[in-house]
C-alpha cells in the first residue's frame, strides 16, 4: 500500500513536470515561429523565391541601434541585416508577428539611367506597415531605387489615399483621394504645396 502511494505521488509529479514542459514549448513556438521556404527558378526568365522571417538568425543579423530624428528625442530601434543575400532572388520577408513586411528582388548591383550602383539592395520593393490592431495601414512602393507611390488603407482594408512621387526629385506629383475604396478626386501638384483638383466621374 505504501509503495502504491509512492508510485502515485511520482506519477503526479511527473504529470505536472510534463505539463510545464509542454506549455513552455507551445509558448516558445508561438513567439518564435520561423517561416522558411525556398523555391528554385525553373528557367532563366524566373527568379529564385524565398519566404523568410526576421527572427531567423540564420537569415538576419539583429542589433539594436539608436536613431536621431529632427525635433525628437533619440530612440532605440531594431536593425536587421540580411545575411548572405542571393543575387536576383525574390524575397518575402515576415516579422515576428508573421506579418508580411517587405517583398522584392535583391540585386548586387543596379543600373538606372546609365549610372550603376554596386551596393546590394532591394531596388524594386514593396514595404508593408500595420496598425496596432494588426490591420494593414500603408504600402510603400520603391521602383528603380526611388520612391514611386504610397497607398493608405482604412480598417476595412479599403484604399483611402494614394500618393505618387516624381522619380528624380521625390516630390509629390499627384494624390488620389478615395471614399470607401472608390476614387473621389485627384490632386495634381504644381509645386510643393500648390495643386488643382480633378473630380472623379
Amino acid at each position: 500500500m505504501k509503495s502504491m502511494k509512492i508510485i502515485m505521488a511520482l506519477l503526479f509529479i511527473w504529470s505536472l513536470f510534463s505539463c510545464n514542459i509542454t506549455s513552455e514549448k507551445e509558448n516558445g513556438n508561438k513567439e518564435n515561429i520561423i517561416i522558411s521556404k525556398f523555391k528554385h527558378k525553373k528557367n532563366a526568365s524566373e527568379s529564385d523565391t524565398l519566404w523568410v522571417s526576421q527572427n531567423d538568425s540564420t537569415v538576419f543579423k539583429k542589433e539594436q541601434v539608436m536613431i536621431h530624428r529632427p525635433c525628437s528625442n533619440p530612440e532605440f530601434t531594431m536593425h536587421y541585416e540580411l545575411l548572405k543575400p542571393i543575387d536576383q532572388a525574390y524575397y518575402y520577408i515576415y516579422n515576428d508577428k508573421q506579418q508580411l513586411i517587405s517583398e522584392g528582388k535583391y540585386t548586387k548591383e543596379f543600373t538606372y539611367e546609365g549610372q550603376t550602383s554596386k551596393v546590394g539592395n532591394f531596388y524594386n520593393e514593396k514595404s508593408y506597415y500595420y496598425k496596432n490592431n494588426g490591420n494593414l495601414k500603408t504600402i510603400h512602393y520603391m521602383k528603380d531605387g526611388r520612391n514611386d507611390k504610397v497607398e493608405l488603407y482604412d480598417n476595412k482594408k479599403r484604399l483611402t489615399e494614394v500618393t505618387y512621387f516624381d522619380k528624380k526629385s521625390s516630390d509629390k506629383e499627384k494624390v488620389e483621394i478615395y471614399d470607401k475604396g472608390k476614387l473621389e478626386e485627384t490632386r495634381i501638384y504644381k509645386s510643393f504645396d500648390t495643386y488643382y483638383t480633378v473630380k472623379a466621374d
